[in-house]
């Protein structure tokens, strides 16, 4: 824990819940375990696997989300994080990947036939409340203080934001049929199979897993609303969105088929202005690709996410609107 503190400023798990969400996930396997580094019977280096259950064309695959690969300052100049890494991804697993590498991570994982994944490499930003975002951020200058993620998650201007007579595009209404209703981990994962109709690639939650990652989640950054989407009495698609009123809602996931993707993610735009949030962002997830163009959303460059997989058509079919792998299904520890 000490290696993690002294080199991840602002690492947010305590040992409890490091130990709970790496030794005593209900996920784990044996086969795909954390590793450390030891040199002179000391801990030098830690890359922490969290495995995934997923589907891909209906058959089951394995995935593993790589995270907190760190290697004590005066071991650097060696090959300890490489070698832990290259142990990782060398594992029996179909998939893996990272949701934020640094630049030297990223050479390393080209380094052993991994790449940048482009298509989630962005963010959305989508202002709600303008009069209040921009008083936030007039405040925030006012007194000093750098505009971070929290108030600012995508470095572009949110032309959105100045209104239909500046941008000359209404925002969508709402569709007929539609309505979101508040969900458990019982009624997300009963509702799954509806849901992933058309689907090619996504994690194959169960409810064990399901709840204890929305525990996860709400210890460390808090209200999680959790919801699915029906049209008349069919559930078409869910959402997990961090609710900040009055700040930047973060959404982590939302599953839907092509068909429905627009009408599912304006029911999560309507749901978080009614709840108070000044701004909606969230990682552009190529399904959302459609939706966010239709509200003009602001795009940047956010993290730098990196990803494995040996099967050439897992691969190419990742990099699709048929796939679903959201920061959700991935790192626990930064949702920013």
């Amino acid at each position: 824990m000490g290696l993690l503190r002294a080199n991840l400023p602002g690492f947010p798990l305590t040992e409890d819940e490091l130990a709970d969400a790496t030794l005593g996930d209900g996920w784990s396997d044996e086969e795909l375990p954390s590793l450390v580094a030891v040199e002179d019977d000391e801990v030098v280096g830690f890359v922490r696997a969290q495995v995934r259950r997923m589907l891909f064309d209906g058959r089951p695959i394995r995935g593993v989300c790589l995270s907190d690969l760190v290697v004590s300052e005066g071991h650097r100049r060696g090959a300890s994080g490489a070698m832990l890494l290259a142990r990782q991804l060398k594992g029996p697993q179909d998939v893996s990947w990272s949701d934020s590498a640094t630049d030297f991570v990223v050479r390393a994982w080209r380094a052993l036939g991994g790449q940048v994944d482009y298509s989630r490499a962005a963010d959305f930003m989508l202002v709600l409340r303008p009069a209040r975002w921009i008083g936030d951020l007039i405040a925030a200058r006012a007194r000093g203080r750098e505009v971070g993620r929290e108030l600012m998650p995508v470095g572009a201007l949110p032309a959105h934001a100045a209104g239909e007579r500046i941008s000359g595009r209404p925002p969508p209404r709402p569709e007929p049929g539609f309505h979101g209703r508040d969900a458990d981990a019982a009624s997300v994962v009963e509702a799954l199979p509806a849901i992933s109709r058309g689907l090619r690639v996504a994690v194959d939650w169960d409810q064990p897993q399901l709840d204890a990652t929305f525990r996860r989640i709400e210890a460390l950054g808090g209200r999680l609303a959790v919801r699915i989407v029906d049209r008349g009495d069919k559930p078409v698609g869910w959402y997990a969105c961090l609710l900040r009123p009055g700040g930047v809602s973060r959404l982590l996931h939302l599953a839907a088929g092509e068909r429905v993707v627009d009408a599912v993610f304006g029911e999560l735009v309507g749901y978080a202005s009614a709840s108070g949030s000044a701004v909606l962002s969230g990682r552009a997830e190529p399904h959302l690709e459609r939706p966010l163009r239709e509200r003009l959303a602001a795009i940047g460059l956010a993290w730098q996410p990196v990803i494995k997989a040996g099967d050439a058509e897992l691969a190419a079919a990742l990099s699709t609107s048929a796939s679903v792998l959201s920061r959700l299904d991935g790192e626990l520890s930064r949702f920013h």
